[in-house]
């Protein structure tokens, strides 16, 4: 066991890093394209400044994202041998996909970075979309192997252990791609988008000291409106997401509320602390639970003692849910203040404490990101592959394999500090807000 905790801390460390680089890469360049086309559509220069300004920070994290993800691709091959075995015979093609996605991205980025005075404005703007349809689809490609990991379909196993009759389309297009691949990529959207509103918040009472000018209005009302439209659309896709899981993850869902006997009218809990396999001292909201998984307050949900002992996730995912909808809620209603004191109350918009609020939702929204994943990740414990093989006959027994694995947070934590450098050094916000229009 002592292989296996150490294999989970390892590539819990790696995924949980190398998603900091992802959410960012996945939305900001549909965010940059987005804010040229505007800047076209409506001829402001100042916005095609900004998105200019946007596309240097894309770069470091792009660069930092591509090392983190060579640990990622490095750290499965050594840690997990059984598991990348098996799930390449099966979603081999998605892991292609998403490397030929990543080549299109990057070859794109480069063109587009060193065509900013070179191009018209709309022949550089065109040069954004691959970028974006790479991007997307990158995140699309890895996307179905984690649905795939929990709803595996498009083979069986014969005597050996060995998957045998692949139906690669059955693999990928598993029931859970569309409620997981929607979810996540809005999800990445809304953190990206409230880190910005972090960012330009910041620069309104440091640098303006809540007097900013109309450019900076304009880009934070702007970045406002989309985070109350990106959390209000996460919302949706999480309701789908949780009827997805009554019906085909019941364990998940009972241990995410710590629900332990199956039954109608099921209460929802909010709050409340894990002691074993019970959520003690929560709020309970009748019925809300039954309403959520199945539409109907009289629904019946699966409790943990309709699942066996030995396939039971461990009940903690009920933190990292309810992080995950606490910061999606204040993500939504404090950009929301923003604009409803925006327009009726403009000293109120943008007065210190509304500003911090502001600026405290970039973190949470990164938070709320990596509590997303591991409620995925450790509500399908104890399997890698969900019913299919356990977590602990995935890992490496190689404990020489594990003692080299020790060495990548310290990778990790260079990578980190080596990239604040570099932004630092290359996304200056609020100097492009004053460059003449």
């Amino acid at each position: 066991m002592e292989t296996v905790a150490a294999g989970r801390r390892l590539i819990g460390d790696t995924l949980g890093f190398h998603l900091f680089f992802v959410l960012f890469g996945v939305a900001l360049p549909l965010l940059i394209c987005g804010l040229e086309a505007y800047s076209i559509w409506k001829k402001r220069p100042a916005a095609r400044q900004t998105a200019h300004e946007w596309s240097k920070a894309l770069v470091v994290l792009f660069i930092a994202g591509a090392i983190s993800g060579t640990i990622v691709s490095m750290q499965f091959n050594l840690l997990w041998p059984i598991f990348t075995s098996l799930a390449g015979k099966v979603v081999g093609l998605s892991f292609a996909l998403e490397g030929f996605a990543f080549l299109i991205e990057a070859l794109f980025l480069t063109i587009y970075m060193l065509s900013w005075k070179r191009f018209t404005p709309l022949q550089h703007w065109l040069c954004s979309l691959p970028i974006v349809a790479g991007s997307i689809g990158s995140a699309f490609a890895i996307t179905t192997v984690n649905a795939w990991m929990n709803t595996p379909r498009g083979f069986r196993l014969d005597g050996n252990g060995n998957p045998v009759d692949i139906n690669t389309r059955q693999a990928v297009f598993n029931p859970a791609v569309g409620t997981e691949v929607t979810h996540s990529i809005l999800s990445y959207l809304f953190a990206t988008t409230l880190v910005l509103l972090a960012i330009y918040a910041w620069i309104a009472w440091r640098h303006n000291k809540g007097r900013p000018g109309p450019r900076l209005q304009r880009l934070m009302l702007g970045l406002a409106s989309l985070a109350v439209i990106f959390g209000i659309l996460v919302a949706f896709t999480g309701d789908r997401a949780g009827k997805f899981l009554a019906k085909n993850e019941p364990a998940k869902l009972a241990a995410i509320e710590g629900l332990q006997q199956t039954q109608t009218n099921a209460p929802l809990l909010v709050g409340g602390t894990v002691s074993g396999s019970e959520v003690k001292h929560a709020l309970k909201v009748p019925g809300l639970l039954s309403f959520l998984a199945t539409g109907h307050f009289n629904g019946k949900v699966t409790g943990l003692a309709d699942i066996k002992p030995s396939d039971r996730p461990p009940v903690i995912v009920h933190y990292f849910f309810d992080g995950m909808v606490a910061i999606g809620t204040i993500g939504i209603l404090i950009p929301g203040l923003y604009l409803v004191f925006r327009r009726w109350r403009p000293r109120i918009a943008h007065r210190k404490i509304m500003l911090k609020g502001l600026f405290v939702c970039g973190f949470l929204g990164v938070i709320g990101a990596e509590f997303g994943w591991l409620v995925t990740e450790f509500g399908r414990q104890p399997y890698v592959i969900h019913g299919v093989l356990r977590t602990a006959d995935a890992v490496t027994q190689n404990k020489a394999v594990i003692g080299l694995g020790e060495t990548f947070p310290l990778l990790y934590l260079l990578l980190l500090a080596l990239s604040i450098f570099a932004l630092r050094k290359v996304f200056h916000p609020a100097e492009a807000l004053h460059e003449p229009s």
